[in-house]
């Protein structure tokens, strides 16, 4: 009896297994596409998608310390009357299943930023299996260029600026990368500037065994607010951003004496504090700038108290300047309207009805600043 009690359990058993759950319909990981990146572009009334993927066995050797002879990158161009069309018209030849959940970088060509953007751009911020937390950048460059720059040493194109900026921003400070979901939340804010790094390709700086070596570098920034582009601005025109950035880590400053540098510092992690006032109904606004840093160059005889007030002097006309130059594209660069938004609503409200760009070349009344060089090197310098 005790037999068939057991036998009969047995095969219970073995009948509840069948029911489990198995791995019958797994995907290994090798047995997918997965994009990294992707580029939108607007042409003749229709999207065109530019896909990169890469080859992720070699990823996996540069982690582990190996290069690969070469590090292999594949992109992809589909076009669509939608972005959505776009999209599904790459699964045509795509051979295996495609995973979109891996991507850390958006570009939008100009062309993409000069249309309403945020409906273009719905597909991505709906689709499930695509995060908000990719770094984006908008260009007026060739996107498949960019998607095919390599990185140094063979390494994986994940190894770039395109996929990460934050090391390079954190050695130098000057224009600030942006997440997708900042991005996004920042385009609808009143009064809200949003300044959308440009991704361009340096052809002139590096060369490999005499070759050119085309590298990626941030040169400017696209103006946005109210989901419409301002302008574009580079480098040049914005030294004095960084001065009013709170991201910024630490950025170089040159000390110019007879009509020559004579000498180089570096400041760090500015505090800011902006300050409205309202005179006969006219918003005007005032900056302080706080500043520590350090002397890595010395050229010229410089007491410290002299190199402190010229570097007071010269990031106070870093940050005029590049007021003005956001001025004369309708670009409130320092984002005081916000400042007046949150205060006072109301007056920003009506100011805004009466004028799209309510900033006036004189609104930012008073910039001050102040330098403290806490390191002078090797050599002490005077008081």
């Amino acid at each position: 009896m005790n037999k068939h009690v057991k036998l009969l359990k047995i095969i219970c058993v073995c009948l509840l297994l069948n029911l489990l759950s198995g791995c019958w319909d797994i995907k290994e990981i090798q047995d997918m596409n997965y994009i990294s990146a992707i580029g939108i572009d607007y042409e003749d009334d229709h999207f065109v998608l530019y896909t990169q993927m890469l080859d992720f066995t070699s990823i996996a050797k540069s982690e582990g310390g190996q290069s690969s002879p070469t590090s292999d990158v594949w992109t992809g161009k589909t076009e669509g009357k939608t972005l959505d069309i776009a999209i599904n018209d790459l699964y045509n030849s795509s051979q295996e299943r495609t995973s979109w959940g891996h991507i850390s970088s958006i570009i939008l060509s100009k062309n993409v930023l000069k249309s309403n953007l945020l409906p273009q751009l719905d597909t991505i911020t709906r689709y499930q299996e695509i995060r908000v937390t990719p770094w984006v950048y908008g260009t007026d460059e060739s996107i498949e260029d960019l998607l095919n720059v390599t990185a140094f040493y063979n390494l994986s194109p994940l190894n770039t600026l395109l996929h990460e900026p934050t090391q390079v921003h954190e050695q130098k400070s000057f224009i600030s990368p942006i997440r997708y979901f900042d991005f996004v939340a920042a385009i609808t804010e009143p009064g809200f500037q949003v300044l959308l790094p440009r991704l361009t390709i340096d052809l002139s700086t590096w060369r490999k065994n005499n070759k050119e070596d085309p590298k990626l570098n941030l040169n400017g920034v696209f103006a946005m607010s109210d989901d419409k582009l301002n302008g574009l601005l580079t480098n040049d025109k914005l030294t004095g951003l960084r001065w009013l950035d709170t991201g910024t880590h630490r950025s170089p400053l040159a000390i110019k004496k007879d009509n020559d540098i004579g000498a180089d510092l570096i400041l760090q992690k500015p505090k800011i504090k902006k300050k409205l006032y309202v005179s006969n109904g006219v918003p005007k606004y005032k900056i302080h700038v706080k500043l520590k840093g350090s002397v890595v160059e010395l050229r010229r005889d410089f007491s410290i108290n002299e190199l402190e007030k010229e570097a007071a002097k010269a990031v106070k006309e870093e940050i005029l300047s590049t007021y003005k130059h956001g001025y004369d594209i309708n670009a409130d660069l320092y984002r005081l309207s916000h400042l007046l938004f949150k205060q006072q609503t109301g007056l920003w409200k009506k100011l805004s009805q009466m004028k799209p760009f309510i900033l006036d070349e004189d609104s930012l009344e008073l910039v001050t600043v102040d330098v403290t060089l806490d390191s002078t090197g090797m050599k002490i310098l005077s008081q």
